[in-house]
């Protein structure tokens, strides 16, 4: 087969390039209600395979086969080499997708409850694409939980954590009401200055929502009985409540190479 681009002809190698290594996916059913990625990502082995088909042609020959075959057209031999020097006010640096979160507190019930959850996966949970069809549903039993409690999980992340959280938690609980009809909703959480003098007048207004200013303490299932108590603090006096369905508000942790990158540009990594 020879392949026509620009007026130019290429014969390809029989051997190259080998198939494209398949992502691996669970099954449907087991997607079905759960929270698992659906991509599982490739082994060591399959990794390895695949990089080394991107590399089949062990040295350049200049045969501009590689040319020929991309679509999306990000090889162009007539690119001359060139240094570019940048110069920036500022350098962000994010966390990425391969960053995890502050561990949470085993009083929280988070790995023990399936009922409690983070929110990333709340918000999946909230996507129209997602597991649930965008339904506000326990994952312990698949109903519409009466009572949904949102609580924050970092309570010392700083002022900034405290009012992206925040932001979070509110916009969560508008579109998890609107779902869910009859649905009741708790926000527990320290309140940050910048929330308190914005936001607080105007949440106060949401049918539905009720914004605690306080800590939770724990998370417990009486007698491994529904529903889910919790115990938080407000105003210096400890009480509790029952829910149907817990979501943590986590902090990004950044991975050790985002942080180490950070230091060596000497920049606050944003999570």
């Amino acid at each position: 087969m020879i392949y026509e681009k620009q007026k130019r002809y290429i014969i390809p190698f029989d051997d190259v390039p080998t198939p494209r290594v398949e992502m691996p996916e669970i099954e449907v059913e087991q997607r079905r209600g759960s929270f698992t990625e659906v991509e599982t990502g490739f082994s060591v082995e399959a990794a390895m395979k695949e990089a080394k088909r991107c590399l089949g042609c062990r040295r350049c020959l200049g045969c501009a086969l590689c040319w020929a075959e991309c679509k999306p057209e990000a090889i162009d031999f007539s690119t001359p080499d060139e240094i570019i020097e940048m110069t920036f006010d500022e350098v962000v640096l994010t966390a990425g997708q391969d960053s995890g979160f502050v561990p949470i507190h085993p009083a929280l019930g988070f790995s023990r409850f399936a009922d409690v959850i983070t929110d990333l996966q709340f918000e999946r949970m909230l996507f129209p694409g997602g597991p649930t069809g965008g339904l506000v549903l326990s994952p312990l039993d698949g109903e519409i939980p009466k009572r949904l409690a949102i609580v924050q999980g970092a309570a010392s992340g700083g002022e900034d954590h405290l009012f992206r959280s925040l932001i979070f938690g509110v916009n969560a609980s508008i579109l998890a009401l609107d779902r869910a009809k009859d649905l009741q909703a708790v926000l527990i959480s320290p309140l940050c200055s910048a929330f308190k003098k914005s936001f607080v007048p105007e949440v106060e207004k949401i049918g539905g929502l009720r914004i605690v200013e306080g800590e939770a303490v724990s998370i417990e299932r009486c007698d491994g009985q529904m529903p889910l108590v919790i115990t938080y603090t407000e105003a210096g006096q400890q009480k509790q409540e029952e829910v149907g369905l817990v979501v943590i508000l986590t902090k990004p942790k950044p991975s050790p190479d985002v942080e180490a990158l950070g230091k060596k540009l000497e920049q606050p990594v944003i999570c």
